[in-house]
């Protein structure tokens, strides 16, 4: 179950990623395929058939996409579809008669987990999905970096063979099935059927976020860290993340840090952009 943010508008929140489209709007949700060759043209079919179907007039609409968002709202770079890149949501679905936000799917994620945090709260969230991405928060204030564009962690290097790879190129669910030549689908159906060649790249990949996190805690010294996305659902994954982080964090700081799934599951990024919408009607 989940629980829109509070408010009398219709309001629809879209989690745009890697393999995937979530739409919600109220208690209604709808999952739709996505994949490297996916259009703004298809995201808009996408949107028309659930706001038609479900009979919504929708005053608002936020969108979180995988990639880096300019301040007016353009899709600067989005590498797992890149098909998004230099994408004007506002301006391409102008025809809808709403407002509509644009905001990077971690970030939004941040908003929804994070929307408690106190005044002194140094934290953050992890997505691992296709991709890994990361967003936080300083005594209490986002940390968005000369850009806004703060939060790459999937481009975190690590050596790997004598070779230096992104730790999306580990770590992400995109690249662990790649790496085997199969879809994410096959992977999660191998880890199910305990395949020992998919368990221990699963690990693998889950030792590489735990190096990911170790990072974070090590450079921030965060008191919390939530950690979402699909890939956190492989067998395997989450555990060797953590036994990894832990061996490699300073141990004071490991302890003054929780390190945690995000509470609201796959509806987190869909929620925090229904959150991000509803702050542009702030003055």
């Amino acid at each position: 179950m989940h629980s829109a943010p509070e408010g009398n508008e219709i309001i629809i929140g879209a989690d745009l990623g890697g393999t995937k489209l979530l739409l919600v709007c109220g208690a209604h949700s709808r999952r739709c395929e996505t994949g490297p060759g996916y259009t703004p043209d298809d995201f808009a079919a996408q949107l028309r058939a659930f706001i038609e179907d479900l009979g919504l007039r929708p005053a608002l609409i936020g969108i979180a996409v995988p990639g880096l968002v300019g301040c007016d709202g353009i899709v600067v770079s989005c590498d797992v579809l890149p098909g998004l890149t230099g994408w004007r949501p506002a301006l391409a679905l102008e025809a809808l008669g709403c407002r509509i936000a644009v905001i990077n799917d971690v970030e939004a994620a941040l908003l929804e987990e994070m929307q408690d945090a106190s005044a002194e709260f140094t934290g953050g969230v992890i997505m691992a999905g296709t991709a890994i991405g990361a967003a936080f928060m300083t005594h209490g204030r986002a940390l968005r970096g000369a850009n806004g564009w703060a939060g790459e962690l999937g481009y975190l290097p690590l050596r790997v063979g004598g070779s230096v790879r992104r730790l999306d190129e580990i770590a992400g669910g995109g690249a662990m099935a790649n790496r085997l030549g199969i879809s994410g689908d096959k992977l999660a159906r191998l880890v199910e059927a305990a395949d020992p060649g998919a368990m221990d790249t699963v690990r693998a990949g889950g030792q590489a976020l735990g190096l990911g996190i170790a990072t974070i805690i090590n450079l921030l010294n965060p008191s919390r860290l939530a950690v979402g996305g699909g890939t956190l659902k492989l067998e395997g994954y989450w555990e060797a993340a953590l036994q990894a982080a832990e061996a490699h964090a300073i141990k004071p700081l490991w302890e003054a840090c929780t390190v945690e799934r995000v509470k609201s599951e796959d509806f987190v990024v869909a929620l925090g952009a229904i959150r991000a919408v509803q702050s542009t009607l702030r003055p």
